[in-house]
C-alpha cells in the first residue's frame, strides 16, 4: 500500500514539474532578456556622441559593402556563408548585442545578436548575414530571425499573431527606429527574394519557422520605416497586449493552485489512512 502511495505521489510530482517547466523557464528567460537589454542601455549611456557616430559609420560602411550578396535561409546552419572579418565588432558595445527589438502587439522585447547560429537563436533574435545592419536608411533591408515554440523561451512564438498595421521598434545605439507591418507572407526556405533590398525603401523583415512543430516554411513579417513618436508606449492600446501580459501569471497561478490542491488531497488521504490503521488496532 505504501509503495502504491509513493508511486502516486511521485507521478503527481513529476506531472507538476512538467507543467511548471515552461512557465518557470519562460519567466527566467524573460528576466535574462531584460537584464541583457538593461546592460546594453547602460553601456550606451556611457558612449560619447563621437563614439556613437564612429559605430554608425562602421555600420553604414558594412551595409554598403554587402549590396548584391546572395541571401541564405537563417535557419539552415553551416550554409557556407563567409563571415566578414569585422562583422562581430560592428555595433558591439561589449556584450555581443547590436540592438534590441520591441513588439508591443505581442508583448516582447528581445536582444538582437550578431548572426543566426543556434546558440544565438536559443537566447534571442539573430541578425541575418548578407542583410543590412538595423540602423535604418533608404535601400536597407534588415532581416531578423527568431525561434518559436521553444519550451524555455517565448521569443518569436507569437509572431504569427501580428497583423498589417502593427508596429515594432528597434533600439540601436542612442536611436529608436519605428516600423509598421505592411506585408505578411509565408514562403519556403529557398524563396528569399522577399528579403532583398528595394531601392529607396527602408525595411526590416522578421522571420520565424512555420507551421508549429513542422517548420517546413518561413513566416515573413515585413515592416516599413515610419516616423517615430516618443510617446508610443502610452498610445498602444491593443487587447492582445493585455491578454498576453496576464497569460503567464494566470497559468502560473493555476499550476500552483493545482499543486497546492494536490498536496492537500494527499495530506488528507494520508491522514485518513492513518486513522483507519489506528481504528484497526
Amino acid at each position: 500500500m505504501k509503495v502504491k502511495k509513493t508511486l502516486v505521489a511521485l507521478l503527481f510530482l513529476g506531472g507538476f514539474a512538467l507543467l511548471m517547466y515552461p512557465v518557470v523557464s519562460n519567466i527566467l528567460a524573460t528576466m535574462q532578456e531584460e537584464k541583457v537589454i538593461a546592460s546594453y542601455q547602460q553601456n550606451i549611456d556611457t558612449y560619447s556622441q563621437e563614439k556613437v557616430d564612429e559605430e554608425m559609420k562602421k555600420a553604414k560602411e558594412y551595409n554598403a559593402s554587402i549590396s548584391g550578396e546572395n541571401i541564405q535561409d537563417p535557419f539552415i546552419q553551416n550554409s557556407g556563408t563567409v563571415l566578414p572579418e569585422n562583422y562581430s565588432e560592428i555595433l558591439d558595445i561589449g556584450n555581443g548585442v547590436m540592438a534590441y527589438i520591441e513588439i508591443p502587439a505581442i508583448d516582447v522585447k528581445l536582444p538582437i545578436y550578431h548572426g543566426t547560429s543556434e546558440k544565438v537563436l536559443q537566447k534571442g533574435v539573430g541578425h541575418l548575414l548578407q542583410t543590412s545592419l538595423p540602423i535604418g536608411g533608404p535601400n536597407n533591408h534588415t532581416v531578423l530571425s527568431g525561434h518559436r515554440g521553444l519550451p524555455q523561451a517565448n521569443l518569436f512564438t507569437d509572431l504569427v499573431d501580428l497583423e498589417v498595421g502593427d508596429t515594432f521598434y528597434v533600439h540601436v545605439l542612442n536611436d529608436t527606429l519605428k516600423y509598421e507591418v505592411d506585408q505578411i507572407k509565408t514562403v519556403y526556405p529557398h524563396e528569399t527574394d522577399e528579403l532583398l533590398p528595394v531601392v529607396g525603401e527602408d525595411y526590416i523583415t522578421l522571420v520565424t519557422c512555420v507551421p508549429y512543430g513542422v517548420n517546413t516554411e518561413r513566416l515573413l513579417v515585413r515592416g516599413t520605416r515610419v516616423a517615430y513618436e516618443v510617446e508610443h508606449q502610452n498610445t498602444v492600446s491593443n487587447n492582445q497586449v493585455l491578454k498576453r501580459s496576464i497569460r503567464w501569471p494566470y497559468i502560473f497561478g493555476s499550476v500552483v493552485l493545482a499543486g497546492v490542491g494536490g498536496y492537500i488531497y494527499f495530506k488528507k488521504r494520508k491522514k485518513k489512512d492513518e486513522n483507519k490503521e489506528e481504528g484497526r488496532k
